[in-house]
């Protein structure tokens, strides 16, 4: 008689709640679960210990198409790297910079987690991201030794849109959140408001 050994089970965080209860909604706007059940499924998932728990809730959904589990790793030594265009948003990213340049630009990303923790270091380089509007970036985690944090977003945060959580260090670099530029055609072009 052997004596298995049991593997514990993977205790969930915040953040796994929150991306389980945002495909729910999403099954709901889909006509795939009724409000009554979305009521019961929520109560099930902020109460859940385990991910076996959370699994559970979404076993009888599809998968999100498209969307990566990996983290994202960004690195570089002194050239620059950039994320841009339509991708898929992981929940954790992690992000580099010893003296290039960082940058991430969500403005055209799929990105179904409500919250997004963004590990970012600068030594003296910058790391960017660039969000869209609704989209809030919390950098109350990140601190400068002699460079900066730098949070340009003047919105209000939209608590449907997803949040950047950032934490990281910057020795002499930058660490900074903004919307994106509006380009010169764009501004030249305008109508004016009637």
């Amino acid at each position: 008689m052997t004596d298995e050994k049991k593997t514990p089970a993977l205790r969930v965080a915040d953040t796994d709640r929150e991306e389980i209860a945002e495909l729910l909604r999403n099954a709901v706007a889909e006509g795939r679960l009724e409000l009554a059940e979305l009521d019961d499924r929520l109560t099930a998932a902020y109460s859940a210990k385990t991910r076996a728990e959370l699994d559970t809730l979404t076993a009888d959904l599809p998968a999100v198409p498209g969307v990566t589990a990996e983290p994202l790793h960004l690195r570089t030594k002194s050239g620059t790297v950039k994320r841009n265009g339509p991708w898929n948003v992981p929940d954790t990213i992690d992000a580099e910079c010893t003296s290039g340049l960082v940058k991430l630009d969500f403005t055209e990303a799929n990105c179904p987690h409500r919250v997004v923790e963004v590990e970012a270091r600068a030594r003296s380089g910058s790391v960017v991201l660039v969000v869209p509007r609704g989209w809030g970036v919390d950098m109350d985690q990140a601190w400068a030794t002699s460079g900066s944090v730098v949070n340009k977003l003047r919105a209000p945060h939209d608590p449907t849109k997803p949040l950047l959580r950032v934490k990281g260090e910057v020795r002499s670099g930058t660490i900074k959140a903004r919307h994106r530029y509006r380009s010169f055609w764009g501004w030249l072009t305008r109508q004016p408001k009637t």
